[in-house]
């Protein structure tokens, strides 16, 4: 980004904050850095999953997930005022938390994982907007003990790379995920076990 470019932290409480880029500090490539809790007002256990270069006049939306399996789209235009304290983003259930946020055009397609190797790809115009304060729709059918870990927004010409817990990775075209409805089950993104 440019310095003078908005940069906005969701957590995992589901609050953005916002940032002007130059008042984060320059560093060296091997510098420490320093503490987020020093430049946004985090409470207690709130941790940054997110962050996006976002100006006011972007057009478009943002995408949230949820580790259990909700998504929600809200316009861009929603996250101009942020103040000091933070804004609500997204309303979550006890024991949900906000894992994944992304700038979208509101015509893409996005694909979510789950811990257990299910991915569900579907339109993103199956997600209807709605206001901050809201919870969002379903956008995978979980497992009793599967939870999301993942969403992205597919890109033309680009493959998808699944990277395991352990270590290992595959590179897989877009066309083997096919298209469903948003809320299904999904399809097993590779052979999972204990080993990988």
């Amino acid at each position: 980004c440019s310095s003078h470019d908005r940069v906005l932290f969701f957590t995992n409480y589901g609050k953005a904050y916002a940032a002007i880029a130059f008042t984060i500090p320059e560093a060296q490539r091997t510098a420490r850095g320093r503490a987020l809790v020093n430049l946004l007002q985090l409470s207690d256990g709130e941790r940054v999953t997110a962050m996006l270069d976002c100006n006011e006049d972007a057009e478009g939306y943002i995408l949230m997930a949820t580790k259990k399996g909700l998504i929600k789209k809200t316009a861009i235009s929603e996250f101009v005022n942020v103040r000091k304290t933070g804004k609500i983003a997204i309303n979550l259930n006890e024991g949900d938390e906000l894992i994944e946020v992304d700038i979208s055009s509101g015509n893409d397609e996005i694909i979510v994982a789950s811990r257990y190797g299910k991915c569900i790809r579907f339109a993103e115009t199956d997600v209807r907007p709605t206001g901050r304060d809201t919870q969002g729709v379903k956008s995978i059918e979980l497992n009793p003990e599967d939870y999301v870990v993942d969403m992205t927004i597919v890109k033309e010409g680009y493959d998808v790379l699944t990277i395991s817990s352990k270590g290992y990775g595959k590179r897989s075209e877009i066309e083997d995920y096919r298209l469903q409805s948003r809320g299904g089950k999904g399809i097993k993104a590779g052979n999972f076990n204990e080993k990988t």
